[in-house]
């Protein structure tokens, strides 16, 4: 854990572990398409894709 992870928000955190746990809780899909695409780690993207995919389909079942 960096320093300065103690001042971002977690899914900016630098250990993908915990950015995963942490998109696992976004609700904000504007942000979870933009860490699906950009984040370092392709599990974080996968996760975040992933989280995207349940939130869009469940807008549309409701």
């Amino acid at each position: 854990m960096k320093f300065s992870d103690i001042f971002v928000p977690r899914w900016q955190n630098s250990n993908p572990e915990v950015r995963k746990r942490a998109v696992e809780r976004l609700k904000d899909t504007k942000l979870l398409a933009q860490i699906a695409e950009m984040d370092d780690d392709s599990g974080v993207c996968q996760a975040a894709r992933l989280r995207l995919d349940r939130l869009q389909v469940k807008e549309t079942v409701t």
